[in-house]
C-alpha cells in the first residue's frame, strides 16, 4: 500500500485541527473548552492511527488472497485506538518477517533523520499521543494543547508512514 493510501485518513486531522482554529481561534478567552478540544482532537487522532493500521493490515492481506483479506478484518475488527509501537512490530512479526525487518529499519531510519533535525524521535511522540489520549479519554485531564498535539502528530504520523511503507515493500 502507498502513502497516499493512509493519507486520506490522515487528512481528517488535518481539517479537524484547521477547523478548530477557525472556531475557537487561540485568542479565545474559551481557555477551557479549547483545553477540551486539545483532548478531544487527540482521541480522534488516535482513532485516525487505529484506521491506517488496520487499513494497512487488511490491505496487505486481502492482496495476498481475498480470504485472507476477509479473515485478516475479522481478526483486527476490535482493534483499539491504544495500538503501541510495540504491537506494531508485533502485527509486523506476524505477518511477515521481511515486513518486521523493512518496518524496524525504517523506524531506525525516521529516527535517526528526525533525532538529527529537531531534536525529536517520532515514536516518542506517536507514544506521547497515545498518552494525551489516554489521561484524557479516561480521567479528563487536559494536559495539551490544540497546537501541541498537531505538532506532535506532525511527527508521530511518520511512524504510520513507516508502517504502511514496510508492508508495501517501499524502503525510500
Amino acid at each position: 500500500m502507498a502513502r497516499s493510501d493512509i493519507n486520506p485518513i490522515l487528512r481528517r486531522v488535518d481539517h479537524l485541527a484547521k477547523e478548530i482554529e477557525v472556531f475557537v481561534p487561540i485568542e479565545t478567552k474559551s481557555i477551557r473548552f479549547r483545553a477540551d478540544l486539545a483532548g478531544l482532537l487527540v482521541v480522534s487522532i488516535a482513532a485516525t492511527y487505529e484506521s491506517c493500521v488496520k487499513e494497512t493490515l487488511m490491505m496487505y492481506a486481502a492482496h495476498h488472497h481475498v480470504k485472507f483479506g476477509n479473515f485478516t478484518q475479522r481478526q483486527f475488527s476490535r482493534l483499539n485506538s491504544r495500538i503501541s509501537i510495540s504491537d506494531l512490530y508485533g502485527y509486523a512479526r506476524n505477518f511477515d518477517g521481511s515486513v518486521h525487518q523493512r518496518f524496524s529499519d525504517l523506524m531506525s531510519i525516521y529516527k535517526e533523520r528526525y533525532q538529527l533535525a529537531l531534536g525529536i524521535d517520532p515514536s516518542r511522540s506517536y507514544s506521547q499521543i497515545l498518552s494525551w489520549r489516554h489521561d484524557f479519554a479516561h480521567a479528563g485531564i487536559r494536559n495539551t494543547t490544540v497546537e501541541e498535539a498537531f505538532a506532535t502528530h506532525q511527527l508521530a504520523k511518520r511512524v504510520l508512514y513507516a508502517f504502511d511503507k514496510a508492508f508495501s515493500g517501499d524502503l525510500s
